[in-house]
């Protein structure tokens, strides 16, 4: 599974997610790995891609809403999921390039807006639907994919209220995102990958040995990302507090003789998370960095005059 192009997909185009560096993260993952543990998941482009090398993967995120959408994904067929979000596209009156073609409402379309003139009213109608009706997770979860199809960047973001505040984008649920629902179903099928709502520091209840492997890619703290705002689905935005709460959650790992690997940014335009430099320093923990730019698979290069340093740190030899 070196391939980018034979990587299992997610749906959710989830902000950091590291689906375009899995070529440099998956090789320096244990070739063989009894549990696999994905802390602070999200899209679980990673976890979703260990399945093959695991007995057992196991993902992990606070964010309830993006939890309840993996388990609904996993539980139903494609076929139920897609009838499904075509039947809320027609209600909404929202474009379907996939079935209908492109020339259909190529009339709408202005300058670099996309479908942003056909689908406005549509889409609004269908945030205000979703923001103010009550529904299972399963009917919630499936309006919430209609609508990340159809936001601005395929996003996710709540207010501090809990709803769905993103605006409308360029986008409809066309071959791109089916061929992500595609490869999540196909992937994930008859495979022992569970999806768990729970903060990350739950992992020290695991029981995990030394065949064991925990993978996390936290919020990080000297970022402004999406998922690092206040709001709803993330109670507080990551402080420093839940920075030293991390560490000691893997320093027990450590201690108990589990291995582990840890995405995160060490420095960013000025800043420097220091708390992270010195914890990494203390241990002794060795340090990879990685092509941010998501251009090369070369992990061993180092490249001190970026204005971003981003790192895989782990706590064992490869």
């Amino acid at each position: 599974m070196c391939a980018t192009n034979n990587f299992i997909k997610t749906p959710l185009n989830y902000t950091g997610n590291k689906s375009r560096l899995l070529d440099q993260i998956l090789p320096v993952f244990p070739k063989k790995i009894n549990r696999f543990v994905d802390l602070c998941c999200g899209g679980a482009s990673v976890g979703l891609n260990v399945i093959e090398r695991s007995q057992e993967v196991i993902c992990l995120d606070i964010n309830k809403s993006v939890i309840e959408l993996l388990q609904t994904l996993q539980m139903f067929s494609e076929r139920s999921i897609v009838s499904n979000i075509e039947s809320i596209i027609q209600k909404f009156k929202l474009s379907d390039t996939f079935n209908n073609g492109y020339d259909v409402y190529k009339k709408y379309v202005e300058g670099n807006n996309g479908f942003k003139n056909y689908n406005k009213i549509g889409y609004e109608k269908l945030r205000n639907y979703f923001n103010s009706t009550v529904m299972d997770s399963s009917t919630r979860s499936i309006y919430l994919l209609v609508l990340i199809s159809y936001c601005f960047n395929n996003d996710i973001r709540f207010n501090s209220a809990g709803k769905f505040n993103m605006p409308i984008g360029k986008t409809d649920f066309n071959a791109s995102i089916r061929d992500k629902l595609h490869s999540f179903k196909t992937g994930t099928k008859n495979k022992n990958i569970k999806f768990y709502f729970s903060d990350f520091s739950v992992v020290k209840e695991f029981e995990l040995s030394k065949n064991d492997f925990v993978y996390c890619d936290p919020p990080y703290l000297i970022t402004n990302a999406v998922y690092n705002t206040a709001n709803s689905q993330n109670n507080n935005s990551w402080t420093d507090a839940q920075e030293y709460k991390l560490l000691d959650t893997l320093e027990f790992l450590h201690d108990n003789s589990v291995k582990f690997a840890l995405s995160n940014v060490l420095s960013k335009e000025g800043l420097e998370n220091t708390i992270l430099m010195n914890w990494i320093k203390r241990h002794r923990f060795n340090v990879i960095d990685i092509d941010y730019h998501y251009r090369s698979s070369s992990y061993h290069k180092k490249n001190r005059q970026a204005h971003e340093r981003e790192v895989l740190v782990l706590n064992y030899d490869i």
